[in-house]
């Protein structure tokens, strides 16, 4: 996700959906060495993830949760908001961590997903092909060349299961009793640095 569209949903958020809220729980699902949003100075930051090396990376979290969000053990409606940024498509279960998410989540509360269209042309090549050829991708056409080396960030394995289509998160929501706030498709950065590089993919004759 570019830039530009985190600020666009970093407004959705700050604006819309807690404008009214002081104090906020967030748990970072997945939390790698990063956060994604501000959810201001009085927000208390829970991050979880299975790498203990990402968890000691990441100077803005107040409380650290080395564990597997498909089994952990979550506290029931427990936080104001939930994050879980592309790491859903690494998951063999993604259904167990968003059924954890929906049990650990206020009443009142958000959970926030980003992950890659399987059901796109993109999605569906990432799905089907191995480990070592997406991290050859990442060396030899995005020019990174730490990709694949042990503490770099990704490429990781990618399972990207049918589950996180964008219809059956929709009907994961509307089953669940969930309402839908916000819900973008939008274009990688890096689908179009590949169509930039090549004329077939851009459907150019």
């Amino acid at each position: 996700m570019s830039q530009e569209e985190i600020n666009k949903l970093q407004s959705v958020i700050s604006h819309q959906l807690l404008s009214n809220k002081k104090n906020i729980r967030v748990l970072e699902a997945g939390c790698g060495s990063a956060s994604h949003f501000n959810f201001g100075q009085n927000a208390y930051l829970v991050g979880i993830d299975i790498s203990e090396e990402q968890l000691k990376s990441n100077s803005v979290l107040n409380e650290k949760i080395l564990g597997d969000i498909q089994v952990y053990n979550l506290p029931v409606a427990n936080f104001d908001v939930i994050v879980c940024w592309y790491v859903l498509e690494h998951l063999p279960e993604p259904e167990k961590a968003l059924n954890n998410f929906f049990h650990a989540v206020k009443e009142d509360g958000i959970i926030i997903l980003a992950f890659p269209n399987v059901m796109s042309i993109w999605g569906l090549i990432t799905k089907y092909t191995p480990l070592w050829f997406h991290i050859w991708v990442y060396k030899h056409i995005f020019g990174e060349k730490r990709a694949g080396r042990a503490g770099h960030l990704g490429p990781f394995r990618t399972f990207s299961r049918f589950f996180i289509a964008p219809e059956s998160i929709k009907q994961f929501a509307m089953m669940n009793g969930l309402t839908i706030e916000h819900f973008v498709l939008y274009e990688n950065f890096r689908q179009k640095e590949m169509k930039e590089k090549n004329k077939i993919l851009r459907g150019d004759s």
